[in-house]
């Protein structure tokens, strides 16, 4: 786990699983309001289902795209989805998540997130990334490498949690998923891992990711918590999604 910009767990992104880059898009970061939503319907915490498919990908090639779409996103301000929590998007209402890995015993997180109705969710608990461009303890030179690596720290992790509408999810461990090798980049300018602009590599990310069908109207609720007390981090952050109703035209 790296610190980058506050401590964070630097990871990775995927640029080969689609044919083309996944496009991030702006999402409004809002004060949930008063106007009695807080009834949606609870989520079916029966599912998610480990390795559920969306799309035609598994959840572990969701992580990788997940972390093309974060490493596509500039730091603006200092803020970024890894330093300080956040939504940031795809195409085809795919919204990713992102709580910020801090050092342990840090307050919890907590991002507000507006969506419109039928969003997917894609959310990690906690991830992490090897890649050929970075210094050890994150460096392979090739795939059989980058696997071992990301997979090595991923076992340094342990409680890892989730809750969705105040229901703990299921043996969360089932969620641990892999992605394939894959190349990031390239880099903006101001990329959170600080390495030079327009940096290309390939890498592979492991982590515990929930990938979640779309909610009910109204406002719900997603905690996320894991330790990583061989670096003295940890990921304490909650989420509270408003999904608007319909427009109407």
């Amino acid at each position: 786990m790296r610190h980058t910009c506050a401590s964070v767990l630097a990871v990775v992104a995927f640029a080969g699983l689609l044919s083309s880059p996944a496009n991030t898009a702006p999402m409004t970061a809002d004060h949930v309001d008063g106007s009695g939503r807080e009834q949606a319907s609870p989520v079916d915490t029966g599912g998610p289902r480990p390795q559920a498919k969306y799309k035609g990908l598994t959840s572990g090639e969701w992580l990788a795209v997940w972390w093309q779409a974060v490493f596509a996103t500039s730091i603006e301000g200092g803020s970024h989805p890894l330093i300080d929590g956040g939504a940031f998007g795809g195409n085809n209402r795919t919204v990713f998540l992102a709580g910020p890995v801090l050092p342990a015993g840090s307050p919890k997180v907590t991002t507000r997130v507006t969506i419109p109705p039928g969003t997917y969710l894609v959310v990690p608990i906690i991830t992490v990334e090897c890649s050929v461009a970075e210094a050890p303890p994150f460096h392979g030179e090739d795939e059989a490498q980058l696997r071992a690596c990301a997979n090595g720290l991923l076992d340094l992790v342990s409680d890892p949690y989730a809750e969705i509408d105040g229901t703990p999810v299921q043996d969360p461990g089932a969620y641990r998923v892999e992605s394939p090798l894959f190349r990031y980049g390239p880099l903006t300018t101001t990329n959170v891992l600080g390495l030079p602009p327009g940096t290309q590599s390939d890498a592979v990310g492991a982590g515990y990711v929930l990938l979640l069908p779309p909610f009910t109207v109204g406002v719900h609720r997603i905690s996320v918590r894991a330790n990583v007390a061989a670096f003295g981090l940890a990921t304490d952050a909650e989420f509270i999604i408003n999904v608007e109703p319909p427009r109407e035209w």
